[in-house]
């Protein structure tokens, strides 16, 4: 499977990203062999640092659950997960299930707004940006919280930190038990019933 243009262009995009918090002189040699890489190479690159496996792209092996991920949600044709290098605190990433559009797939979309309502509720997000991108014909919506006075800013998470994460976002809310309104009957006897007087027509 070669990669297209495209694929390319994108998944060199997504590299640059992941290499930008490494020392200036580090980044500035990972960028020139990235930006040197032809379509054949990139893909030999992706393979040989278990990106993709077995010719099949990272986002396939995530979604059928071969790639351990931290998984939030999942509907019948996406997968919610956090992203191991998030923009900000708490960014979800949705993954089709299979090759095509994000904006293809209705649930894939309802599966980013439900996400967005768990980040603004569970992690108090003042926004939530949403993103779809295609990477290697692969569908994907970024789920971006926003929070005042921080700036986006990528960075590895820690597996403790992604955990945790996890905890608090898939934590159903506990139902309290409505309490029935106990009626109390109160007995009457017929005799303490008050009296009224005799009415004379």
């Amino acid at each position: 499977m070669t990669l297209t243009e495209e694929e390319v262009k994108q998944v060199k995009e997504q590299l640059f990203n992941q290499i930008e918090n490494l020392p200036d002189e580090q980044r500035d040699v990972a960028m020139g062999q990235i930006n040197s890489m032809n379509a054949e190479q990139l893909e030999e690159f992706l393979v040989k640092n278990n990106l993709i496996k077995g010719g099949s792209c990272i986002f396939c092996s995530i979604a059928s659950g071969e790639t351990p991920s931290y998984k939030i949600a999942e509907n019948k044709e996406a997968i919610a997960v956090l992203d191991i290098n998030p923009l900000s605190h708490g960014q979800i990433l949705i993954i089709l299930k299979q090759h095509k559009p994000a904006e293809d797939s209705p649930e894939a979309m309802k599966l980013a707004q439900e996400s967005a309502k768990l980040l603004k509720t569970k992690l108090k997000a003042d926004e939530v940006k949403t993103e779809s991108s295609n990477v290697q014909g692969h569908g994907i919506i970024n789920v971006i919280p926003l929070y005042k006075d921080k700036k986006l800013e990528r960075k590895k998470a820690e597996d403790k930190e992604l955990y945790e994460l996890q905890q608090i976002l898939t934590k159903q809310e506990e139902k309290k038990p409505v309490e029935q309104e106990k009626k109390q009957i109160k007995e009457v006897k017929v005799e303490d019933l008050p009296k009224a007087p005799r009415r004379i027509p």
